[in-house]
């Protein structure tokens, strides 16, 4: 085998070791594109629990000052 044989072998493998390497980077975006997306949805529904939570927080806030008030007012016409 000639140096130009040794030459074109060794090229030959670099080639198909990039491409194998391209292939496999592309496939480990894909994975990390998909766990951001994951991850952005899970922030937003963590961001839409935390809404409902403190509205709901508020509801029962404010249902517990009326149930108060209430018993307030029914103790003073006893």
């Amino acid at each position: 085998m000639d140096s130009y044989q040794e030459l074109e072998l060794v090229v030959d493998k670099m080639v198909e070791e990039f491409n194998r390497l391209r292939k496999e980077n592309e496939q480990l975006w894909k994975q990390v594109e998909a766990e951001q997306r994951k991850s952005e949805e899970s922030e937003l529904r963590i961001r839409e629990l935390e809404l409902r939570l403190e509205s709901e927080s508020r509801t029962i806030s404010s249902l517990i000052k009326r149930v108060r008030g209430s018993l307030v007012e029914d103790s003073k016409k006893a």
